[in-house]
């Protein structure tokens, strides 16, 4: 009786101490959660399917464009046959430019921008329809105020990605949403209790601030995309810098466009206080320094990756409106773990004839134009130095390695 005793108390050992290796051994294995790759460019002003119309560039430009979340702004309203702008001034693309987007790699795309309402309701009304037809996660414009502000999510093997996308300055006369009308996100920005559109001087003091009930509905759809998503980007298309209107400043090229204004940095540190986890912008269009704050990335502008800019929008035509990067940023769970950049450039001159009659009329001077390419040598440095230059005030070590650069993540930022 007590061998037996001996031997079933002696199994029984035998089994725990089996079943506490194998415990040890499960912890000691269990992967960590997968490095979930974004990359974000500049706006795409696409005006047409490009691989109709440059082929060749499809490949170059797809070449940029690797990860998990690809994300860019759609800077157009699409446009079905036989509809155009009624006053001759629109930034239309026919719905196969989405089809191009999708197939260089896009992923995620943001339709809050100044030109969404180019061709008034008809136009967001297309390009809701055209997004969602394609599966393409998207957010900043809807039929209602509701569902412009909603979140747009993108489901992907590694994680939920949210999106929440608005415009500030530059938006058309109803071209906001409202509880009945569709529209754009807008972000209403206000000086002294006056609306600053960005389309008049305004007195210098007192400064810029969202409009409260604006910023409140944008920080509560921030929380609801903190909820529902691992990951949250927040993407704004901003044309308010100080009080002055924005076309002049370009033509006469003051250095305020080339750094946020201080109520930009201020309301982006409350978004991330609210739940993002990224926060990139556009609008300038050129490239503004970036921000690390509390371990969050703040792209203040990318400026542009595809840019069908008619050739008689000459305010926009400096030499640096032309250059760019593409950034990539690298979660682990929640935690950053990367952020580099590669240095682009887009060509001015497209192919054929520009029309000087129309020129906002697509043709293929305007199709060619402004693609974008990887550079490399001395032009990929000064970019990527005036990029660094441009975050220095941040107190954010962009350093430049070659053809590329790479935020120093432990060096303080």
């Amino acid at each position: 009786m007590e061998r037996k005793l001996k031997f079933k108390y002696g199994r029984l050992a035998l089994v725990a101490s089996c079943l506490a290796v194998v415990f040890a051994f499960g912890v000691a294995v269990r992967p960590q959660s997968s490095v979930l790759s974004i990359t974000l460019t500049g706006q795409s002003m696409i005006r047409s399917d490009i691989r109709v119309h440059m082929p060749t560039a499809v490949t170059t430009i797809s070449q940029l464009l690797k990860g998990d979340v690809i994300f860019t702004n759609f800077e157009a309203t699409v446009a079905e046959k036989g509809e155009s702008a009624t006053q001759g001034r629109g930034f239309l693309s026919p719905p196969e430019a989405l089809d191009a987007l999708q197939a260089l790699g896009f992923n995620l795309v943001s339709l809050s921008n100044n030109h969404a309402f180019d061709l008034k309701v008809t136009g967001i009304q297309n390009t809701l329809r055209e997004v969602k037809s394609r599966n393409l996660a998207h957010a900043g414009t809807g039929n209602t105020l509701e569902e412009a502000t909603a979140p747009g999510y993108l489901h992907t093997p590694k994680g939920t990605i949210a999106l929440v996308a608005m415009a500030s300055g530059l938006i058309a006369e109803a071209g906001s949403a409202t509880d009945t009308r569709p529209g754009v996100n807008e972000l209403r920005i206000e000086a002294g209790g006056q609306p600053n559109e960005s389309t008049k001087m305004l007195p210098a003091q007192p400064g810029n601030e969202p409009n409260a009930q604006d910023k409140q509905r944008i920080l509560q759809s921030i929380r609801e995309a903190r909820r529902h998503a691992d990951l949250v980007v927040v993407y704004e298309h901003n044309h308010v810098f100080l009080n002055r209107p924005f076309t002049p400043m370009f033509e006469e090229e003051l250095p305020e466009r080339l750094a946020p204004a201080d109520w930009l940095k201020r309301w982006t540190h409350e978004e991330i206080d609210a739940g993002a986890d990224i926060i990139v912008m556009h609008g300038a269009p050129l490239i503004h320094g970036v921000e690390i704050y509390r371990n969050r990335p703040i792209f203040y502008d990318l400026g542009n990756f595809i840019f069908n800019l008619p050739p008689t929008i000459v305010s926009l035509d400096e030499p640096i409106i032309w250059e760019s990067v593409v950034a990539h940023v690298e979660f682990q769970g929640k935690n950053l773990q990367s952020i580099t950049f590669q240095p682009i450039v887009m060509n001015k001159i497209g192919q054929g004839q520009a029309d000087t009659q129309d020129p906002y009329a697509n043709n293929l001077y305007l199709q060619t134009r402004g693609l974008p390419k990887l550079v490399t040598g001395e032009q990929a440095r000064y970019i990527l130095e005036r990029m660094a230059d441009s975050s220095r005030p941040f107190g954010t070590k962009v350093e430049v390695k070659g053809d590329t650069a790479e935020i120093n993540l432990k060096g303080g930022n």
